[in-house]
């Protein structure tokens, strides 16, 4: 005959303990006495005991123990990108701490049938729901997924994403981003470029500053608006600045740079919207014969750098943030809160790096060579 299989309710029996004392010792493990949970755990492990059924909690409690975590781009990315690497790393030093796991959901999901997979309207006791709550991490606004987690009226947090019925964690950028025009506008820049992810999902134009920036998304829409400070403050016009759409990794940075050197070869400064757009540009400069920052200046956004780039003798100008904190911040308010929406901002610092120098002569500027 097969062996029983043990249950809570059998440890409870074999030790001489209450059911709810074996149950805490892995659901609730602060009601519990250090040794007596070292007990039970000692004992179900030595009767094959592998912890309660999840499914059973879930029908039990009509929770599942897991937040999902929604951002803009694939999958992938979220394993390659320094921001979102230690965004994540926050969120998950809070989950552990909670006991609770991460469901990675990705807008940029080439097969947009995987989206359809999040139900449109479910309520917060659903069994069968993927996660209890979310953490938008600053995505499109009108992303179908986004619009559809939100009408599941789960606990949700938003990141870099201004909602104000929700409890949100921001960054200074608009003041960050004043601060770097403010800065290159001191050094003598004036023919000045922008390099920035989308403002809208799928968008890649080249524009004037003086264009509409929606608030599709938060990041671009803050930091373009601190851009237009900086460049009021200088006496630059909007129309004379030129902002370039890319993809945000160092591909796009150096895409986006060669058009915009191409378009107006005598910019002296190119402002990125993250640091890997700002290495990107970087690269493209040195393999047009442009030196860093001599002929052009070049500032990030970030202040993150991957083991494989700590060798650089270079260091951006850049705005450094502290992407951890931000993820550590949402997730304790979504796993430790009350449910009260509370704003939350963590004030970001420029850093004044290599890559950026006084504006060379115009005479420079205008003749050297262009991508």
């Amino acid at each position: 005959m097969r062996a029983k299989r043990a249950t809570l309710k059998s440890i409870a029996s074999d030790l001489g303990v209450t059911h709810t004392s074996v149950s805490n010792a892995y659901n609730n493990p602060a009601k519990v006495s250090k040794a007596l949970r070292d007990r039970i755990i000692a004992h179900a492990r030595a009767v094959n005991y592998e912890g309660p059924n999840p499914t059973a909690r879930s029908l039990r409690t009509g929770r599942c123990g897991a937040i999902g975590v929604l951002f803009n781009d694939r999958l992938s990315y979220a394993f390659t990108d320094p921001h979102d690497i230690a965004f994540l790393r926050g969120v998950s030093s809070v989950c552990e701490e909670e006991g609770a796991n991460i469901v990675l959901i990705p807008l940029g999901h080439a097969d947009a049938r995987v989206h359809e997979a999040l139900p449109d309207s479910l309520g917060p006791d659903t069994v069968g729901a993927m996660v209890d709550g979310y953490i938008l991490n600053a995505p499109y606004k009108s992303h179908p997924t986004i619009r559809r987690a939100l009408a599941r009226g789960l606990p949700t947090v938003a990141v870099d994403f201004d909602a104000p019925d929700l409890s949100s964690v921001l960054t200074n950028d608009r003041a960050m981003m004043r601060a770097v025009v403010e800065h290159l506008a001191a050094l003598g820049h004036r023919a000045i470029g922008i390099v920035t992810f989308p403002r809208a999902e799928g968008n890649g134009q080249i524009v004037s500053l003086a264009d509409d920036f929606t608030d599709e998304s938060h990041v671009v829409h803050e930091r373009i608006a601190g851009c237009r400070d900086g460049f009021d403050a200088a006496g630059v016009p909007w129309t004379a600045v030129q902002v370039c759409e890319t993809t945000n990794d160092e591909a796009g940075g150096a895409r986006a740079a060669a058009r915009l050197l191409d378009r107006r070869p005598s910019l002296t400064a190119l402002v990125c919207f993250s640091d890997r757009l700002a290495l990107g540009a970087v690269a493209h400069a040195r393999s047009a014969g442009l030196t860093v920052p001599e002929r052009l200046s070049v500032t990030g956004f970030d202040g993150l750098a991957s083991p494989a780039r700590q060798s650089d003798v270079m260091q951006l100008t850049t705005v450094r943030q502290d992407a951890a904190e931000k993820g550590r911040r949402a997730a304790d308010i979504l796993l430790r809160g009350d449910g009260t929406p509370a704003r939350t901002t963590i004030d970001a610092a420029f850093v004044v790096g290599d890559t950026t120098a006084p504006a060379p002569a115009p005479a420079i500027a205008s003749t050297e060579g262009r991508s």
